[in-house]
């Protein structure tokens, strides 16, 4: 079958309409490119803007690095030290992990932070800082708290109520040594009596309750009685 012969109107119409498309095809490339080398302007923009980045960075961990690393080497040295503690040690030593706190967040405000690193690193040690605060936590709700004290001699130690209540550790107040009696009435007959190798519990340190004043003047009121008929002139 012979195709149909075409007019010269519907050739016209064809050729007007392929030339349309054609144009447009042509508009739509010249726009892709135009687009393709807008992106590859911001993409050589923005890598030059990394290169500025990274030179600036390098700059700076050239500088600061160091210091900053040995930081949280000592943090992390620290927060080892404190793990392997007894649970009253760590009570003891209770204010130490406030003071690691504080230089965590030191480290955190620090541009190095921003790091994968040391953002890492940071994240692990204030893990392990909170886990050092919960067992803190259940020493406390149950009461194992208590600080202890084995009594030394007194050739050695110089070991007393008072001595001891006066030491750094302990009290650092010589006049509560009463709680220390008091909380050891179980092993303190006589406050003036205390021997090596006793395991003293030690009261949190707070003023002297009513009970231990009253105990305190019932001890003065015993010895200066116990003094009194010596202190008597003797009768001729």
């Amino acid at each position: 079958m012979l195709a149909q012969e075409l007019t010269k109107d519907d050739w016209q119409k064809q050729i007007t309409e392929l030339t349309a498309k054609r144009n447009d095809l042509k508009n739509r490339s010249t726009a892709l490119q135009n687009e393709i080398d807008n992106l590859k302007k911001q993409d050589a923009e923005k890598a030059a803007a990394v290169k500025a980045c990274s030179d600036e960075l390098a700059a700076m961990i050239g500088a600061e690095e160091a210091p900053f690393a040995s930081n949280l080497d000592k943090i992390d040295a620290k927060l080892s030290e404190l793990s392997r503690l007894p649970n009253q040690d760590l009570y003891a030593r209770r204010a130490e992990l406030d003071e690691l706190q504080k230089l965590i967040d030191e480290a955190k405000v620090n541009r190095l932070s921003a790091l994968p690193k040391y953002s890492s690193r940071l994240k692990d040690q204030q893990g392990r800082l909170d886990a050092l605060k919960r067992t803190l936590q259940q020493v406390l709700e149950s009461g194992q708290a208590m600080q202890t004290y084995t009594v030394g001699t007194w050739a050695k130690d110089r070991d007393c109520l008072w001595n001891i209540a006066k030491k750094p550790k302990v009290y650092d107040n010589a006049f509560l040594w009463p709680k220390i009696w008091q909380g050891n009435r179980d092993q303190i007959k006589n406050p003036d009596v205390i021997e090596p190798g006793q395991k003293l519990k030690i009261p949190q340190k707070a003023e002297l309750t009513k009970e231990e004043k009253s105990a305190l003047r019932s001890y003065w009121n015993k010895k200066q009685s116990a003094a009194a008929p010596a202190a008597a002139p003797t009768k001729k």
